[in-house]
């Protein structure tokens, strides 16, 4: 089994006896960016890789193999089920891996699953580690994150985006146990009304956080065109016979919308027992345009993507949630640089969205 070195620059380097400044300077590159190709944070051009291979007296090939099919990665699985196709990403020095079932199979994979050995799974790339260290997991059930991701992997610059929907709570947890770089979350405490804060710091508040805003949303009842069953507040979600469709527990719609039902004296068991449950804001907005519900909570930019009628219920801030120091990353700097930019606030205003405070750093949370 191979360990899975980035590239093989810094071993023939200090076989030559040269130091990074040596080859940066002989190759035409920064020091920096010779620690970045040999740390595997950066793939280089063909170009500079054959600079690269010219200062070192060998073949491109000798520096940047590919792996060839009998070597494997053993990696640390992000669920509890793990099969097939997987994507991966290389967080706080270890390989994670994520099915990509489901809505997963917009993502071009990694590797295959091969085998588990207690609490690992042992991989099969598909494509080359160096570029999958390259990787960066965004998770949260916010649309805009996929949106983002697609406009960074449009363009040139460092890092491959990977959005992985996810509720609030389950980013924060998998935040907690590093699997993944960044959580996008919407939790309004339930006894003290507070944004996110308090619930990023208690599920993932082990190590220094940076809380910044993605945007303000509004969340309400998504209904078929032109309202057939008039819904008009969440005291109409008691009726007899109405199909609810939910989210899944630990999701800020779920809480949402059980705060909105005990307000109006009702409950969620007490609606009908047929009530379906969905995974994301999209699932549910797909669920009501297709006629298998008539309606559960959701986002605007969710109502507008299937064109159906929208009951606000609240506005609410979505956070994004990230260690501290991985501000000095360069794929989270570009991240926020394309988030903050002119083009992509355009974007999200005409999906609803309140770009008002994009960008806005909400607090640092001390580790607990």
């Amino acid at each position: 089994m191979s360990s899975w070195e980035p590239n093989r620059v810094r071993q023939v380097r200090e076989a030559r006896g040269l130091s990074q400044v040596a080859l940066a300077t002989s190759s035409g590159l920064t020091r920096q960016s010779v620690g970045a190709i040999e740390a595997g944070r950066s793939m280089p051009a063909v170009d500079v890789a054959l600079r690269i291979a010219k200062a070192l007296d060998c073949r491109v090939e000798d520096l940047f193999g590919t792996p060839s099919e009998d070597e494997s990665v053993l990696t640390e699985p992000a669920s509890s089920s793990i099969s097939g196709r997987v994507a991966m990403a290389h967080i706080a020095g270890r390989w994670v891996s994520y099915a990509l079932d489901g809505e997963g199979m917009r993502i071009s994979a990694d590797a295959l699953a091969a085998a588990s050995h207690g609490s690992r799974v042992q991989v099969s790339p598909v494509r080359a580690p160096p570029e999958s260290r390259e990787n960066l997991v965004v998770m949260g059930c916010a649309p805009a994150l996929g949106l983002l991701a697609d406009r960074l992997n449009s363009r040139p610059g460092p890092g491959r985006f990977l959005w992985m929907p996810r509720s609030s709570t389950a980013a924060l947890e998998a935040l907690a146990r590093r699997h993944t770089h960044l959580a996008g979350v919407h939790l309004v405490d339930p006894k003290t009304g507070d944004a996110n804060l308090s619930e990023v710091h208690r599920l993932a508040g082990a190590e220094a956080l940076v809380v910044i805003t993605l945007a303000r949303w509004e969340e309400g009842l998504v209904t078929a065109p032109k309202n057939p069953k008039r819904i008009r507040s969440a005291g109409d979600l008691g009726r007899r016979g109405l199909r609810l469709v939910v989210r899944e527990p630990g999701s800020g719609a779920r809480r949402l919308l059980e705060r909105e039902m005990r307000a109006a004296g009702i409950s969620l068991e007490s609606t009908s027992p047929s009530r379906i449950q969905a995974n994301g804001h999209l699932e549910v907005a797909q669920a009501v345009s297709l006629g298998a519900a008539d309606t559960g909570v959701a986002t605007r930019d969710a109502a507008i993507a299937f064109g159906l009628d929208f009951v606000p219920l609240a506005e609410e801030r979505y956070d994004l949630a990230l260690p501290l120091d991985s501000l000095a990353d360069p794929r989270v700097q570009r991240l926020l640089d394309v988030m903050t930019a002119a083009p992509f606030r355009r974007e999200l205003s005409s999906l609803g969205y309140d770009v008002r405070s994009c960008g806005d750093r909400v607090a640092e949370l001390p580790a607990a």
